[in-house]
C-alpha cells in the first residue's frame, strides 16, 4: 500500500518553507499554514541575510552544520534565484577582533587536508585594503564559498512548488490526533476584517498525518498552548537592522559582504537605489518588534569597530532621520545555539516534527534541517553525525 504523503507545516518563514520544499521535492503533497497574510512575515522578513559558516580551529558542531548548510542554500540559490538581484557570492571577510573576555584562538593557513581549505582563509591585504582595513598583523578570515542573500526571494523560490500550497491567515489553534484515522486534525482560526464593523473570525479545520512545526519565535507560545507541552529552553532574541541607500555616499564601501561584530552588506539593489544594511543587534529574552533609537546606536557603535572607515562614510546618513531606516524581527535561538531537529516524541506525539531555533543562521542551515526533517519523516537515516544529531534533536521529555 502507497504511503500517504500529505503534511502540514506550520509557520512560512525560512524553516517552514524550506520544510515544504524537501518534502515537496520528494512527492509529498505539502500545505504550508501561517497566521500573516503573505510568507515570510516575522523574523524571516529581514530584507537581507549572510550565508557564512562558523569557523572554529576545533571544528565545533556548529561548524560542522554551518559548512555543510552553505553548501545546500548556495546550490538551491544558483538554480533558483537570480544573481545580482537576489542574492551575490561576494564572498565574506570575517573579523576576528579582539576579545578580552573570550580571546580567539589563533587560526592557521589551511593545509590541503584541513576541512576548511576551500571554506576558510586567512584574509589577504587586498580584501583588506577593500574593506578600508590594515593588514598588519591580521587574523581576519576571508570565506571564498560566502554570499548576502534576500530571504523573501529564498522563500519565494522554496515555496514555488506545484506540490506546495501556501495558506495565509490560518491559525491553528488546537490539534488533536484522531483515534479513528490516526490523523492529526487542526482547528483554524481565520481572522477576517469587515469594513465599518471591526474584525470576525471563522473557523475550518486542516488534517494530515505528519505536521512540522516551523514557528520561529512563536515556537515556545505554540508548544504551551496548542500541545501543553515545555518550551524546551527556547527563547526569543530580539535584532534591529539599521539600513539606508547609497545617496550621498562618497566613500567607496567594501564589495563584499562583512561579518564578525555584527554584519555589513552594501551595494544591495531595491527598487529605490542600491542599499546597505548593518546589524542587526542581538537582545536575548526580549519579543519586541519596536525599532529604537538605542538599537540604531548600538549597531552604529559596532560598525565602527567592525569596518572604521565606512562608519565615517555613512555618519552623516546614519544622523538623518531620513535617511536611516530600521527593520525588527524576532528569532529564535536554543540553549546550545543549535537548531532543534526531528520528532518531538515519537511514543506521545507521533508524526510531529520541528524545525525552529535556527537563530541568526537560518539561511545558512534551514535547508540541510529541512532535508534532515524530511528524512527522518520517510524513516531515512539521518547523515548527520550522531554527535550533532543528538544535539539537535528535540527532547521534551527531558525539557
Amino acid at each position: 500500500m502507497e504511503a500517504d504523503k500529505r503534511c502540514i507545516v506550520i509557520g512560512g518563514g525560512i524553516a517552514g518553507a524550506a520544510c515544504a520544499r524537501a518534502l515537496a521535492d520528494r512527492g509529498w503533497h505539502v500545505k504550508v499554514l501561517d497566521t500573516a497574510p503573505e510568507p515570510c512575515a516575522a523574523a524571516s522578513g529581514v530584507p537581507l541575510g549572510v550565508v557564512s559558516c562558523h569557523a572554529s580551529p576545533d571544528d565545533n558542531l556548529l561548524s560542522q552544520l554551518t559548512r555543510a548548510g552553505m553548501q545546500y542554500t548556495l546550490a538551491f540559490a544558483r538554480k533558483h534565484l537570480i544573481e545580482g538581484q537576489d542574492w551575490s557570492p561576494t564572498g565574506v571577510l570575517e573579523r576576528r577582533l579582539a576579545d578580552t573576555d573570550h580571546p580567539k584562538k589563533p587560526w592557521q593557513e589551511p593545509t590541503a587536508e584541513s576541512v576548511w581549505f576551500s571554506h576558510v582563509q586567512l584574509a589577504k591585504a587586498e580584501q583588506l585594503s577593500a574593506a578600508g582595513l590594515n593588514s598588519d598583523n591580521s587574523q581576519d578570515l576571508w570565506q571564498p564559498q560566502g554570499a548576502w542573500i534576500k530571504p523573501l526571494a529564498l522563500v519565494r523560490a522554496l515555496l514555488s512548488h506545484d506540490n506546495i500550497q501556501f495558506l495565509g491567515l490560518h491559525e491553528v489553534e488546537s490539534m488533536q490526533k484522531s483515534p479513528a484515522t490516526g490523523e492529526w486534525q487542526l482547528r483554524i482560526k481565520h481572522h477576517i476584517s469587515i469594513p465599518s464593523m471591526g474584525s470576525s473570525h471563522t473557523y475550518t479545520s486542516e488534517t494530515a498525518p505528519h505536521i512540522v512545526l516551523a514557528t520561529g519565535a512563536q515556537t515556545p507560545d505554540f508548544l504551551n498552548q496548542v500541545l501543553y507541552e515545555p518550551h524546551m529552553g527556547l527563547h526569543p532574541i530580539s535584532g534591529q537592522v539599521s539600513w539606508g541607500l547609497h545617496t550621498h555616499v562618497h566613500e567607496p564601501l567594501p564589495p563584499f559582504a562583512v561579518n564578525g561584530h555584527g554584519s555589513f552588506v552594501a551595494h544591495v539593489p531595491t527598487a529605490n537605489g542600491k542599499a546597505w544594511y548593518s546589524g542587526a543587534t542581538f537582545e536575548r529574552n526580549n519579543a519586541s518588534t519596536m525599532h529604537s533609537v538605542q538599537a540604531h546606536a548600538h549597531n552604529q557603535q559596532r560598525l565602527t569597530q567592525l569596518l572604521p572607515q565606512a562608519a565615517q562614510a555613512l555618519h552623516a546618513q546614519w544622523s538623518s532621520n531620513s535617511e536611516l531606516h530600521a527593520w525588527v524581527g524576532v528569532r529564535c535561538a536554543s540553549v546550545n545555539r543549535l537548531p532543534k531537529v526531528g520528532p518531538l516524541d515519537e511514543k506521545r506525539l507521533a508524526g510531529v516534527h520541528m524545525l525552529s531555533a535556527l537563530g541568526s543562521r537560518g539561511l545558512t542551515t534551514a535547508l540541510l534541517c529541512a532535508e534532515y526533517v524530511a528524512d527522518q519523516i520517510e524513516g531515512r537515516p539521518l547523515t548527520a553525525s550522531e554527535a550533532l544529531s543528538k544535539a539537535m534533536q528535540c527532547d521534551l521529555e527531558n525539557a
